[in-house]
């Protein structure tokens, strides 16, 4: 009796984890010589940038940077800015071979005080929280054939995942101040954004393309020159291409990346004519595959007694590209005291995936504004936003989500009224999963041969909506033969009527 059975390995959704931790930050700002000492603190906050996750030894390492930032009023009421950077690293235990890797870093609540004059003291925690994922190998039969087998196959189209890449560099331009503008005194408030605009495979690389914008809020220096303007606004964007190694990738291989933009170091040069800026940059990108899972969703012999296991596997069956633009528009009310808007910016949170599989997120709006008499004034509002993606409605085994402040802008009007414009984009890939029910194996048992009986063919009266395999395995007959006997072009019967089972 010839009985050949192929088995294949199918990629098959392995463990999906989360794992939580909860780092204190503890610092002391001690002001330079030449800053005007503290009277009022008027906002601090704190910003955490993470570089990609690093696999090592069986340890998944974030790492990144949180700026400590704190925006206090002197006692000539100058509205001032100090900020300090502290490193923090947390490395996970994990178990297994992790196919990729996700962390998101967020800051908890802050405690601040001026100890003296010259010296703040802030302390709070972050929180990271780490999502991995794995590829589980698992043989599954692909095909048979010999011994009257009868099968009912399927082929999926799946995604892989073959690899993750990461690379850091740093951005060091200079971006003069522009023609007709006072020369550059202290800096108040700098901000960093970064993306990708174009990502492709090579041989054992992937090219990144994209542009990163720096905006910088700084005062004139006070110099004698005469001045209408108490602060400024200077943007700038500056293109960048850099490629990753990816040692092992394939020219049919699809990737995504992304930039994500630390905090920048900005100082006044050129005699104040001119800004110079250090960023550093990270890059991310994954590269994955597609490729058909043959698979047998069941099976019988019209000549022997089979024997098959069923499993049920999940895989990726998607990788769904995320990246769309989401715009704010607000008038938020100022309180009474406000006279004047100094300066309003927005800030967005890392986006999340709902159980339902939509996209939420928060966006702070932020103003630096004055009373009637000049004194420097904060106030923020915070907006929840949630929104449809193309994962609603599936099963999720894993996303990479990025977010940032595109652009914005912001006019003061008559009674109060302040008009803020911003452009959130929203980047990234959500990987979503799919189960079937496949058989993992088969046997023949020469022993048991299936009697038919003398009986030249069989009538059987079908329902409708019955399936014509359930009839077939039923009488062990072969499905075509069933069907063209009958005169049937569909698997599906859509009337009561009477079949003739050849024998």
């Amino acid at each position: 009796m010839d009985f050949d059975v192929a088995v294949r390995r199918a990629f098959c959704c392995g463990n999906s984890d989360e794992k939580k931790a909860v780092l204190p930050v503890e610092c002391s700002i001690i002001l330079p010589d030449y800053f005007p000492d503290v009277m009022k603190i008027l906002r601090y906050t704190a910003k955490a940038v993470k570089s990609p996750v690093i696999t090592e030894n069986g340890r998944e390492t974030v790492h990144g940077t949180v700026n400590i930032e704190v925006n206090y009023v002197s006692e000539d009421g100058e509205l001032c800015s100090c900020s300090q950077l502290q490193p923090f690293s947390h490395a996970f235990e994990c178990a297994g071979k992790i196919s990729a890797a996700e962390a998101e870093v967020s800051v908890g609540e802050l405690g601040c005080r001026a100890v003296n004059q010259r010296r703040i003291d802030l302390h709070g925690s972050i929180e990271i929280l780490l999502r991995t994922f794995s590829f589980d190998e698992k043989e599954i039969v692909s095909s048979a054939k010999g011994a009257g087998t009868v099968i009912k196959g399927e082929e999926k189209e799946t995604v892989v995942i073959t690899g993750e890449y990461i690379k850091e560099f740093t951005l060091d331009e200079t971006a003069e101040v522009g023609y007709g503008k006072p020369q550059i005194g202290k800096v108040i408030r700098s901000s960093a954004f970064a993306e990708v605009t174009e990502c492709h495979v090579i041989q054992d690389k992937i090219v990144t393309k994209g542009e990163v914008r720096i905006g910088v809020l700084w005062k004139p220096e006070e110099n004698g020159e005469e001045t209408e303007e108490e602060t400024c606004f200077s943007e700038f964007t500056f293109p960048v291409s850099r490629m990753v190694d990816a040692d092992g990738i394939l020219m049919t291989d699809i990737c995504d990346a992304r930039y994500d933009a630390g905090f920048p170091e900005i100082v006044s040069v050129s005699d104040g004519r001119a800004f110079g800026i250090k960023v550093k940059i990270g890059i991310f990108a994954r590269a994955y595959r597609k490729e058909n899972l043959s698979c047998i969703k069941d099976m019988f012999s019209s000549e022997y007694e089979m024997k098959t296991e069923k499993e049920k596997i999940s895989f990726i069956n998607e990788a769904v590209p995320i990246s769309f633009t989401e715009n704010i528009f607000e008038k938020p009310e100022l309180p009474e005291s406000a006279e004047s808007v100094t300066d309003i910016w927005t800030e967005v949170s890392s986006p999340k995936i709902t159980t339902e599989g939509k996209i939420s997120f928060s966006v702070k709006i932020c103003m630096f504004a004055k009373d009637g008499e000049g004194n420097p004034l904060y106030f923020e509002k915070i907006l929840e936003k949630e929104l449809d993606s193309p994962a609603v409605g599936k099963e999720i085994a894993f996303y990479n989500l990025s977010s940032g402040i595109r652009k914005g802008e912001f006019t003061f009007g008559r009674g109060g009224k302040a008009e803020v414009s911003s452009e959130v984009l929203i980047d990234g890939t959500v990987y979503t999963s799919l189960s079937t029910e496949v058989i993992a194996s088969c046997s023949i048992d020469e022993n048991k041969r299936i009697e038919r009986g003398s009986a030249a063919m069989i009538f059987c009266y079908a329902e409708k909506g019955e399936q014509v395999w359930d009839i077939a395995k039923k009488y062990k007959a072969p499905i075509e033969n069933i069907l063209s006997e009958n005169g049937i072009t569909g698997e599906i019967l859509t009337e009561k009527t009477m079949l003739v089972i050849p024998g």
